[in-house]
Parts: C-alpha cells; structure tokens; sequence
C-alpha cells in the first residue's frame, strides 16, 4: 500500500483548535497592557483600543489559519510536520506571554496554557509535546523562585504535582490517539486498497482526484492525469489463465511504483486499467513517466516474471506476442470543466492509443489546447464559440464525436510518415479537428439517415464543406486552414466538389485529409452501412489510387495501417 497522506480533516480540526487558543491568548495579553497603561485614559478611548485589538487579534488568528490550510494541500509529510513544529512554539511563546501579563505565577492561565499541547500530542507526538511541556514548566517554575520565594514550597509543590499530571495526562493521550489512529488508518487501508495490486482503488481515486483538482486550481499548479491498459490482456487471460493474468496486473503495479514520480497516486481504475494522479506535474512529466512504465513493461521477461508453472503454458508462450502497454494522458487546464472532463480527456488519449498502433504514449489534446498562442480576446471567444459548435454536432452526430478524434490521429501519424514540418502538422491537425464544422447547419434527421439522401439533402451535405470554410474565415488565426475543409472533399480526378479541382490543383493538405477522412469513413459503421475491415479497407484505397486518392499519399498511409496491423494482428479480421 501506498504511504497514507496527511490527515487534512483532523489537521483542519486541530489548527483551528489553536488558532482559537492563540486568540484567547493575545486578547489576555492586550487586556492586561491596558490595565497597566490606560489607568488616565477615557472610558471611551479604552474601549475603541480594546474593540481594535479584539478585532486585530482575530483578524491575525484568521489570516495565520488561512495559510497554514490553504499552502499545506501540496506539502511533503515532513514538510507539514516542520510546519506544525513552528507553529507550536509560536503558540509556545504566546502562552508564555499570556501567564506574564495575568500575574505572572500567580496566573490562573499557569495551567491552563498548558491545554494547547492536546493538538501538539495528536498532530506531531509525544516527544514534541514533552519537550514543550519541559520548557513551559521550566519557564512557570523560574517565575515561582523570582515572584514568590517566600512561598516557594507551596507554589512549588501546587505546581510540580500539575507538572507531573501533565506529563501522565499526556502520555496516556499519545498512547490513545496512536492506538485510535492506527485503528483508524487499517481500516482506511482496506477501504481504499486494491487488494490484488496494493495500489489505491477506484473509490478513492475518484476522491483523491476532486480534492487534488481543487487544490491545484487554488494553488495555480499542473495537474496531469494518466491512464494506462494492457493490450491484448483478454486475449493473455484466455491463453494461460486468470492466475496468471493476476500476476501480470501485479507486475504493472510494481513498475508504475518502481518509476513513481514523487507525489503522484496511483491507482488501479478496474479491470487491467491503472490511473495516475499526478500534482504539480506537467504532461511532460506524464510521458516521460508512462514511456518508462511502457518500455519496462514491453521487455519483461515472461518466463521469468510471471512464474508460468504448468509446462504446456512455457511451450505455448514463445508464440505469444511480446506484451505491451498503452498510455493516455491529459493535463488540467482552464478548458476543463470538472474531475469527470479530464477523466473523459485522458480515457480519449487512451482510446487513441489502444486504437491506432497501440503500445504507444498518446496524449490528449483539443483545438483549444493546439492552438499555444497569445490571442486577442475576440479570437479567444470565437475558439470558444467553434469548439461550442463541435461539441452541439458531436451530440447530434454518433458518428461524427468518434470520427474527428481518428482523424487527428491518423493525421497525425501520416504527418510523422511524410515528414511534414512543425507548421504543416499543425496546420493538418487544426484542419482535421474543424473538417466537418460545417455540419452544423445538418438537422439531426438528415445525419443519421439510415435510408438514401434525396437530392435536397445530399445537396446540404455537399455544403458543409463550404458552410465550414466561411466559418472559419471568419477567425484570423484559423483563416488559413479554410482553403483545406473548402477541398477536403475534391477528388483526384476532378469528379469531386464544391469545385471539381484536379491532381495537384487540390491543396496538398486538403489531400492528405482526404485519404484519412475516407479510410475512417470506411472502417467505422454508418446510419447506412456497415464498416469495413482495416484490411479490406487497404484494398479500397488502394482500388481509388489516382480517382479519388492522391496515389503517394495513399502508399505512404497504407504504410502506417499495415505497421500498425502488424503490431495488433487480431485486427486483421475485426472491423474495428
């Protein structure tokens, strides 16, 4: 199990115990400097400095507890202890200023001061609240010998026997409140603990994951989410069983501990899914951190590490394929709407990666995010405004919601396979993520229609790449882009629309988004048909090269689909 963060509910208890015993104290010590200095003062002056003080001694108590509870969320354990340590000497000093200004050893605050070390006992231990204990007596016994030395054997022996109840009263406390707090934190364990892997379970990633949001957002940290998922694990289970399946869940558990960022959570989310909660961590961080897991995870031996017993699993796992891992990742950012936003950002990246390729790191992003620069006002609410829109289609549209996120994927790996520059990509990128902006003049009837388009809506369908590209002229930064949606539907050989451009009067861009528009057109289900396999799909590319397709363009990504086919065999025969 994981090492137990601190308490912040007993902390937030116990911190405003002392915040209330510090007001106390300063109210006693400003009571006592104007008795002995307002003895000429106005009935009307003392009261307008005592209201004063009263009011600033609350106002000090209220801003120490505020920062104590607002900078402690992202504390090391070590660093709160050494927090609450300054904390208690702070309040040290006070008490010892409070018996000072009422009279000194014949205080009648002598031992209650001394309460303030019931949250000293719970909140740092016995050996701190002894040492607090031994230098307040001290102090209260040295104000006998000076103040009182004519009566020094009764004060002594009044204040000796409370002195020694104290230190009893105090160890019995300690030896309660560990004893209760050990209770407490075994139960604790077995509540959040996933029992097969150690590691934190779905329930408390889930409230770990709303209170580190919040603390981040105060504290205007990152805040990144990971999620990771065997590939190919049902298929590992069938083949040498549910034990040995346990065995390899345990394994990712022990390298994500192995490779842990400090600070980060990890989590078992269900199944073969792990989540890692990672504070004041960039995606950077992220991917460096789910690389490492991922390359470790890839060259385990299997023979090895997961113990196959049974002689006729050893003779079958040389013909099994290496096992491997997919990560996604998604970083908190003021897009993100709530805990459940980057829980479905990250699952997104995930689904990205398992889909395309697999044994891969994806990380999520999204118009908003792609888009790094400094922007007018204007420019920003439009961004808003058009990834508003997206959202309406998607809703509307079942196909299209999946169907963008592919095809800034696949843009994105064909990218990588030309060798296109910075600009080029990111250009491709935006033009995938905007390509059917132009839908939302589609009523939902017409989108879904699982019978064939009459002449009036395949007219408005043929539209929406028109409709699309006025949108986006419409917005300076993404004004460069339109020319790509305005021809991301014309054809090779000039059969296409709205303007029936041909070869290379087509922009190269609006080429390349055409070959994977299509590609995932063809292998996800529609209204109207049914979806084609990756490999019939290669056949039907290949079938269009120089009609539809640019012949280059469709050689270079049949490439990434057949690297990808080789690294998921089974997808051969599946449509999906």
């Amino acid at each position: 199990m994981q090492e137990k963060k601190y308490d912040e509910k007993l902390n937030r208890i116990l911190t405003f115990c002392k915040a209330g015993y510090l007001l106390v104290s300063l109210l006693f010590v400003v009571r006592g400097l104007i008795e002995d200095h307002t003895a000429t003062w106005s009935e009307r002056s003392v009261l307008i400095i005592s209201v004063s003080s009263v009011l600033a001694a609350v106002l000090i108590c209220y801003f120490h507890t505020w920062i104590l509870l607002k900078y402690r969320p992202r504390e090391t354990d070590e660093g709160i202890r050494r927090l609450l340590v300054f904390e208690s000497f702070v309040l040290l000093a006070a008490s010892a200023a409070l018996i000072w200004f009422t009279d000194k050893n014949n205080s009648y605050f002598l031992i209650a001061a001394l309460l303030f070390l019931v949250p000293v006992t719970i909140q740092i231990g016995l050996r701190q609240a002894y040492l607090i204990i031994s230098l307040l007596s001290i102090y209260i016994l040295v104000l006998d010998i000076v103040y009182s030395f004519s009566t020094i054997t009764l004060f002594l022996e009044k204040h000796l026997i409370s002195i020694a109840v104290l230190f009893l009263t105090t160890w019995i406390l300690d030896r309660f409140v560990m004893t209760d707090r050990d209770r407490i934190l075994a139960l604790e364990e077995k509540a959040n603990q996933d029992g097969l892997t150690g590691l934190f379970n779905h329930r408390y990633f889930h409230s770990t994951l709303n209170y580190e949001i919040k603390a981040c957002h105060r504290l205007r940290q990152p805040l990144t989410l990971l999620f990771l998922d065997i590939d190919a694990f049902k298929e590992f289970n069938d083949t040498f069983g549910h034990l040995n399946g346990d065995r390899l869940l345990s394994t990712v558990a022990r390298l994500m501990t192995e490779h842990k960022p400090e600070g980060a959570i990890l989590a078992r989310y269900g199944g073969d899914e792990f989540a890692v909660i990672m504070p004041n961590l960039t995606k950077d961080d992220a991917v460096s951190y789910g690389e490492k897991i991922r390359s470790s995870f890839q060259n385990l031996d299997l023979r090895a590490d997961m113990l196959i017993s049974d002689k006729e699993d050893r003779e079958k796992l040389p013909s099994v394929d290496p096992m491997t891992l997919s990560v996604g990742i998604a970083q908190w950012n003021s897009h993100t709407d709530n805990a459940l936003a980057l829980i479905k950002n990250a699952d997104d990246a995930l689904y990205r990666a398992k889909l395309f390729r697999k044994n891969r790191v994806e990380v999520y992003d999204s118009i908003l995010d792609t888009i790094e620069l400094d922007m007018e006002k204007d420019d920003y609410d439009l961004l808003n405004s058009l990834q508003a829109l997206i959202n309406i289609i998607n809703a509307r549209d079942r196909y299209t919601s999946g169907h963008v996120e592919r095809v800034v994927m696949y843009s994105k790996a064909l990218a990588q396979q030309l060798c296109l520059a910075e600009d080029e990509r990111r250009s491709l990128s935006l033009a995938a993520y905007m390509h059917d902006i132009g839908k939302v003049n589609l009523t939902e009837k017409v989108l879904n229609k699982s019978t064939p388009l009459n002449e009036k809506e395949w007219s408005d369908i043929r539209d929406h790449s028109v409709v699309g590209a006025h949108i986006l002229r419409e917005v300076a930064i993404l004004a460069e882009i339109a020319p790509l949606v305005l021809h991301h539907h014309e054809r090779y050989d000039g059969t296409g629309y709205p303007n029936k451009l041909k070869g290379k009067e087509i922009p190269f861009l609006s080429r390349v988004l055409t070959v994977v528009d299509s590609f995932d057109a063809m292998t996800f289900d529609r209204p109207y048909k049914a979806g084609m396999s990756w490999a019939q799909a290669i056949v039907e590319l290949r079938a269009n090269k120089g009609t539809q397709f640019d012949p280059d363009i469709v050689e270079a990504f049949i490439s990434v689909i057949e690297e990808s086919l080789r690294n998921d065999p089974e997808r051969k025969s599946l449509k999906k």
